[in-house]
């Protein structure tokens, strides 16, 4: 759907590319030059999802003299050196980005398919190599140091050992990917031996599955087909040591940052790339992730997406886009480099000052310099108002600099909820404390005057006043009735034997409460506080959900009729109305309550909506099965055995329903192609 939603837009940009490409191929045989991107850059939000920003990174260098055949990995040291796994030339090759050419080349005798690199501080050179089936390792001099092959330990014997992929942390221990290996990454020490499986991915079960593991026995459980986690594509370790770990074919956490026990450290749940095959970390801790289909994300430390850009070409030849995306690193200068597998070249990318802008605005914002980011992110919000992450940086500044009203605009643009309740509690504390004094003694002024009112007021004119309107209201029947719907909530049985008899219950007041009902259900739905409303009115399908509310509503009535009817229930249709009306009254003042109660409350204070809002549901549930069996006239089991054939009625129907809506609608479909066929052969 992405790339659908993308394709329209980047067309319009890949004739004028490729025309730029065959110009420069002209002039420059070996490279070539973009000034202008050839792919449109994203950003992500958890609510809206992906909307387009300025360009962030633009193609700047194209190598294709290399000669590289099927390559699978790359990495970038501190002198700049782009060290490439040249799989189908047997081969790695050391390519300098400063003068733009190749400085080395590594080969021999014991690498057979070599598919992954990593390069130490110490200026060592790790090579997976699933042909040899060994990790390789040469010194600063590229001369090979020494070998590591399958581990020698007893557990680890029926575990195929083809690495893909290594990374080493500052103590020597490697990190390796090997082929078709479930249990994880291995973890090897400097001296080879076997330490474990650093992290494993969970199984992804299927809700058949779920199912079976919850209602099958043992012996049922070993006949079943296991269910394997995701396999590990790649794995990096960053100058600090931290291990980054990438998996394809999960949207969700398929880029992880490890702990040292192997958990991960990312909080919230982070997209990413289904086609993910590498993972890389630049000096400033900025995360860069690669798919196949050759898109590039950046994130920020925290996992949080910064930018998307870049596509995929297949028959065509365009700058800045690629054929089977297979690695992507980063130089000194903060430019991307991404491997093209498929046609065998290196593309570069240069961060626009838009980037820039916003990398800078990061940066001193992680060193504690709160102003001077703010000034950056202000920058950024002149070239782009809407700009989440800009948003979100003016808002931490205004955070730390205790300017929490501020702080909290700029998060309710970004959607920044959480970051929104920490300002809102400071906010509503400063309220508390200029506003608590004068709220209790208005409330103690009022509460004396009442008492002193009361004591002088020898005739008791207040207490008949008191009488003569509650005596009027009980003689106005549509708050008697109302009265009479509140008291069920305190004595149902007493109340439902009432409705029973026949003597109390109003169809009026239900239809009543059913509307209003409706209405507080909507304001619940969209019109909470910011930080607890989770979708956006303009996100919602409201046909769908009124829809939804009138037939849940109509689908229970006319099926507890049904069922009445066949079992011999005692309740009329009328009463059959009256009852649920009555016993949403708690539900109905939950939400009322939660609604309101919202825009008050923290993250942390969550708790309260929801014991509010069960504590409603269950009082209504409650009432409505004890109003259903006292008008039934049903003992405890019949009343159950009813509720649940309502409930099967009610899916019967709405499958029937969906199973004739699908048909009608076919059915017009070929009806009007039919219309259409006619018009065009006969009537023309």
């Amino acid at each position: 759907m992405r790339k659908d939603h993308r394709a329209a837009g980047l067309l319009r940009r890949l004739i004028p590319a490729a025309l730029s490409v065959l110009l420069l191929a002209c002039v420059l045989p070996t490279s070539a030059r973009a000034e202008e991107a050839t792919s449109y850059t994203y950003m992500w939000d958890e609510e809206d999802g992906w909307f387009r920003t300025q360009d962030a990174y633009l193609p700047e260098r194209t190598v294709t003299e290399l000669g590289l055949k099927d390559p699978g990995d790359m990495f970038i040291d501190e002198r700049d050196m782009l060290y490439i796994a040249d799989t189908g030339n047997r081969r790695v090759i050391l390519y300098d980005i400063g003068k733009g050419v190749v400085a080395a080349e590594v080969s021999g005798p014991e690498m057979t398919a070599p598919t992954g690199v990593f390069v130490t501080a110490k200026g060592e050179l790790y090579v997976a190599d699933s042909g040899a089936k060994k990790v390789l390792v040469y010194d600063r001099d590229l001369k090979l140091d020494r070998e590591y092959g399958k581990p020698a330990a007893p557990i680890f014997q029926n575990t195929n050992f083809e690495p893909k992929r290594v990374a080493v942390d500052s103590g020597g221990s490697m990190y390796i990917i090997s082929e078709g290996v479930y249990s994880g990454v291995i973890q090897l020490a400097n001296t080879g031996e076997f330490l474990g499986y650093f992290a494993v991915n969970d199984a992804n079960l299927t809700l058949s599955q779920r199912i079976q593991r919850l209602l099958f026995t043992r012996a049922q459980l070993a006949n079943l087909i296991d269910a394997n986690p995701a396999v590990f594509t790649n794995v990096f370790v960053d100058k600090d040591g931290v291990v980054y770990t990438a998996t394809a074919g999960i949207e969700m956490n398929g880029m992880k940052k490890h702990s040292t026990d192997g958990g991960n450290m990312f909080k919230d749940p982070v997209w990413s790339n289904e086609a993910l095959v590498d993972v890389y970390v630049d000096k400033d801790g900025l995360i860069y992730t690669c798919g196949t289909q050759g898109y590039i994300e950046v994130y920020s430390r925290a996992g949080e997406m910064i930018f998307e850009f870049g596509s995929q070409v297949t028959n065509s030849d365009v700058v800045g886009l690629f054929n089977r995306l297979a690695s992507v690193a980063v130089d000194s200068r903060g430019y991307i480099w991404g491997l093209d597998a498929g046609k065998g070249y290196l593309q570069s990318f240069k961060p626009t000052e838009y980037a820039q802008t916003v990398y800078d605005a990061m940066n001193l914002y992680e060193a504690g310099h709160y102003e001077e980011a703010m000034v950056k992110w202000n920058e950024v919000l002149a070239l782009n108002q809407m700009s989440t992450l800009a948003h979100n940086g003016v808002g931490k500044a205004y955070l730390h600099a205790e300017e929490y009203d501020k702080a909290l605009e700029h998060f309710k643009v970004a959607n920044n909820k959480a970051q929104y309740s920490e300002a809102f509690w400071e906010v509503r504390n400063t309220w508390l404390q200029n506003n608590l004094g004068w709220m209790i003694i208005t409330l103690l002024v009022l509460l004396i005057a009442w008492k002193v009112l009361k004591l002088f007021d020898k005739k008791k004119r207040i207490d008949a006043c008191k009488e003569k309107l509650s005596d009027t209201l009980h003689h106005t029947p549509i708050v008697k009735d109302l009265l009479f719907a509140f008291k069920s909530l305190r004595h149902p049985m007493d109340c439902f034997y009432d409705i029973r008899r026949g003597r109390q219950g109003s169809a009026v007041l239900a239809t009543i409460i059913y509307a209003v009902f409706f209405l507080v259900f909507m304001l619940f739905e969209t019109s909470k506080g910011f930080i607890y409303q989770q979708v956006k009115v303009e996100n919602m399908d409201i046909g769908s959900i009124v829809l939804g509310f009138f037939a849940i509503l109509i689908l229970f009535l006319t099926c507890n009729y049904l069922d009445i009817s066949i079992h011999d229930g005692s309740g009329s249709m009328k009463q059959i109305y009256i009852v649920p009306a009555y016993g949403l009254l708690p539900t109905l003042g939950a939400l009322a309550l939660v609604t309101v109660v919202s825009y008050g409350l923290t993250y942390n204070e969550s708790f309260l909506l929801t014991i509010i809002l069960m504590v409603g549901i269950a009082w209504s549930a409650v009432i409505i099965f004890t109003g259903l069996q006292t008008i039934h006239d049903y003992e405890f089991g019949q009343a159950v055995r009813s509720l649940i054939m309502t409930f099967v009625f009610m899916v019967i129907i709405a499958v029937i329903g969906i199973i004739l809506s699908i048909m009608w609608d076919s059915l017009y479909r070929f009806l009007t192609s039919v219309g259409k066929e006619l018009i065009q052969n006969v009537l023309s």
